[in-house]
């Protein structure tokens, strides 16, 4: 890397970069990407009695679908009767075969197909009201919370990795492992209420395509 450009997508990968590559962290630069802005665009469907939860990272042990079962069975979050979808995303390796096949006929959440385009992604975010990324890897980054905060919709993510980074406004972090600090982080999300067309206009001006944009070509002529 001697005398190269070196960029990361986030504070916490460049850090991580910074360990494995031996350099000192300044000579990362961080250059954020970017939500599609189909998800700022797309119209919210209207709000319902009850509280819309979705999960949509893939069916995979790294990203919390365990702890996310786990919570499922706690006595306060069957009581709440919050509508639950988890999206079945992942199924293209055998560890998303297995965890959707376990998770036919379960009774409280629905199963939602794994989405193939950005268009229909966007739907589900703008039908629902509070996002789960309960992530128990270190993600890089976390571009889901910010595309769901550009839609509307609030996110309780783990305190892990890049996911702090992603905050626009309407995320709440709680701590990873922990299916009871989920339920907390839910609580806390449902008592801010919907997020209001100011909140969601303020969400959008972070992480867009032009500040991406602005951060690479400022690095690039440094």
């Amino acid at each position: 890397v001697k005398d190269k450009i070196v960029i990361a997508t986030s504070i916490y990968s460049g850090q991580q970069w910074a360990l494995y590559l031996d350099i000192p962290s300044s000579r990362i630069n961080i250059v954020l990407p970017f939500a599609d802005p189909v998800f700022g665009n797309a119209k919210r469907f209207k709000s319902t009695k009850k509280t819309r939860i979705t999960f949509a990272g893939r069916l995979h042990p790294d990203k919390g679908i365990y702890t996310l079962l786990e919570m499922m069975h706690e006595k306060e979050m069957i009581k709440k009767g919050f509508i639950v979808n988890i999206v079945t995303a992942g199924q293209h390796v055998a560890t998303g075969r297995i965890i959707a096949n376990m998770l036919n006929n379960y009774p409280y959440a629905r199963l939602v197909a794994a989405q193939k385009s950005i268009t229909a992604m966007a739907q589900i975010l703008t039908r629902s009201d509070i996002l789960l990324m309960p992530s128990v890897f270190a993600e890089p980054f976390g571009m889901l919370s910010v595309e769901a905060q550009h839609a509307g919709c609030r996110v309780v993510a783990s305190n892990i990795g890049g996911l702090p980074e992603t905050n626009c406004g309407l995320l709440t972090l709680v701590e990873p492992r922990e299916p009871r600090a989920l339920i907390n982080g839910i609580e806390q999300a449902v008592a801010l209420g919907a997020a209001t067309k100011k909140e969601r206009d303020t969400a959008k001006e972070y992480v867009t395509l032009a500040s991406s944009v602005d951060d690479l070509l400022r690095v690039i002529h440094t």
